[in-house]
């Protein structure tokens, strides 16, 4: 018995001693087995809590946003009735182009042209007066009084001229600039008063898509930026413009602003009034980014783990975004630098790990 008692306390001392003396007992095993031996760095790795550690990569936050706005014409009026009276001729028609100052619409005008032969009738003779008591002055034979008042009658039917030929002028509607005119409201040989609505006129050259933006995003949307457009009108087509106007305020019942984007439509196969499904690529800030796995929540604020000399350090984040298992962050981070990914519940600051993926580190 005495015996059996002391073998099992020398064995207990040679495992107490082995256990104190493992990493000497370690360098000497390679000695006697001819293998050489591991480096100190090795051998203290080794003997750190094994984790599995990725690199900080660094990633743009941009964000893809999309609303639903309305298209509106590049120009866009209601043709008026510029006088009242018969229509006689009418050139208006659905989609029918027009050039700035073309001729749309002629009212019976049959009063205004006698009123301005008679108006030009008028300025001849004025002239013709005024004429030869200009050349009487000269010699001296006519009295200055005379003169003055042939003058003045030359005026006043010059300015009757003036006058007669806007009343004729009146008498047709011009395009008001380069379009496409809509739906006539009216036919020829109706009867019209003074501004009453005759057709919409459009310049479909571009069409406006406004649409709100949440103020969030204000930041991230300058004049310039590209848009991408998609309408039902036109199906399986998809249409590239630009923003070109943003409001100069914010609404404050929604919290957006108006954005108005432009898109061309040399095609002309838009339509103002339209609904357009409207998608943006907003541009953000540069953050580094870890595996969402490496993130944790400690005493009321986000950490990760960073390998700094073969310790474990926390490091204090902020969450910016989550995006496709990872996570970007707002931290003291750089790009390249080892975050422990696995292992994380077993450690606590200064720590020694031992990074078992540290041949290859694992790169998200």
């Amino acid at each position: 018995m005495v015996r059996q008692v002391g073998l099992s306390a020398l064995m207990i001392a040679l495992a107490v001693f082995g256990w104190v003396h493992r990493d000497d007992l370690r360098a000497l095993l390679p000695v006697a087995t001819g293998a050489p031996a591991p480096e100190a760095s090795q051998t203290r790795q080794a003997t750190g809590t094994p984790v599995i550690a990725a690199r900080v990569r660094t990633l743009r936050d941009d964000l893809e946003f999309s609303a639903i706005g309305t298209g509106l014409a590049l120009r866009s009026v209601t043709l008026r009735a510029p006088a009242s009276g018969e229509i006689t001729d009418l050139a208006i028609a659905p989609g029918a182009r027009f050039g700035a100052g073309d001729v749309l619409l002629r009212l019976r005008d049959t009063d205004e042209r006698l009123a301005l032969a008679l108006a030009e009738a008028r300025l001849a003779r004025a002239t013709s007066e005024r004429n030869r008591y200009r050349a009487l002055q000269d010699t001296g034979a006519a009295a200055t009084a005379r003169f003055e008042e042939a003058e003045t009658d030359f005026k006043v039917a010059r300015i009757a001229v003036e006058q007669a030929r806007a009343d004729l002028e009146e008498r047709s509607l011009r395009a008001p600039f380069d379009g496409v005119s809509g739906l006539a409201r009216v036919e020829v040989g109706d009867r019209i008063a003074v501004d009453d609505a005759i057709a919409s006129y459009d310049d479909r050259s571009r069409i406006l898509v406004e649409f709100d933006l949440p103020e969030a995003l204000l930041g991230r949307v300058r004049i310039g930026l590209e848009v991408s457009a998609q309408t039902p009108a036109v199906e399986g087509r998809s249409f590239d413009g630009e923003v070109v106007a943003i409001d100069s305020r914010v609404e404050a019942a929604t919290r957006t602003a108006r954005v108005r984007a432009a898109i061309d439509n040399a095609g002309d196969l838009l339509r103002p009034g339209a609904s357009f499904s409207i998608r943006l690529d907003l541009p953000g800030k540069s953050y580094p980014a870890v595996p969402e796995l490496a993130l944790q929540f400690s005493r009321g604020a986000l950490q990760v783990w960073r390998v700094s000399d073969g310790t474990a350090e926390p490091v204090r984040v902020e969450l910016v975004r989550r995006r496709d298992g990872q996570v970007i962050v707002d931290g003291p981070l750089t790009e390249g630098e080892r975050i422990i990914v696995e292992g994380t519940q077993r450690l606590r600051p200064g720590i020694a790990v031992n990074v078992l993926n540290d041949a290859g580190a694992v790169r998200s």
